[in-house]
């Protein structure tokens, strides 16, 4: 599953991104600092039920450790809006193509 954090600029859509997948990122307070998208894996932990079925589990994606299921996910930082980015300023439309191959989307 691939998530895109999609916002205003400066909102924090990269200092998100960076706790989230442990990547190193530049975080700034001024516009354009990501210009390209960051695209980075993180687990979500969730409760196993393997041991509801009193066996190890192996998952195809991800891992378990301790009755806890790591689930992977790709996680992709776009540019932030800005006004009048819809008639072509700063990036424009950009970050729309970027956000095209995302499944889910997180306004922070």
């Amino acid at each position: 599953m691939i998530i895109g954090l999609v916002g205003k600029a400066n909102v924090g859509k990269s200092t998100f991104y960076k706790a989230s997948t442990l990547a190193e990122v530049e975080i700034g307070n001024r516009p354009f600092v990501t210009i390209r998208p960051n695209v980075g894996a993180g687990f979500v932990k969730i409760d196993c039920v393997d041991k509801d079925f009193n066996t190890q589990c192996n998952p195809r994606f991800g891992y378990c450790l301790g009755h806890k299921r790591f689930v992977p996910f790709i996680l992709m930082d776009v540019a932030g809006l800005i006004p009048d980015s819809h008639k072509g300023a700063g990036l424009g439309n950009q970050f729309l193509n970027d956000l095209a191959m995302a499944d889910a989307f997180i306004q922070p």
